[in-house]
């Protein structure tokens, strides 16, 4: 069996709070996946310069 590896989603606008460089080498941050949430959405990004896996999590407005 062949494992599947995880393919990047097209970039949707990122909000301010959500940081677009590595916070441990200053690369760039690729996303991989938003996991949608009720109060807020997880942002899972991976690193092009180490490979580090970050998340943010980013507040929905409220209505």
């Amino acid at each position: 069996m062949v494992a599947a590896i995880a393919q990047p989603e097209p970039e949707p606008e990122r909000p301010a709070q959500v940081r677009t460089h590595c916070p441990d080498c200053a690369a760039q941050l690729e996303l991989l996946r938003v996991i949608p949430g009720s109060a807020a959405e997880y942002w899972t990004m991976r690193c092009d310069g180490c490979g580090g896996i970050h998340m943010d999590i980013v507040d929905k407005p409220r209505t």
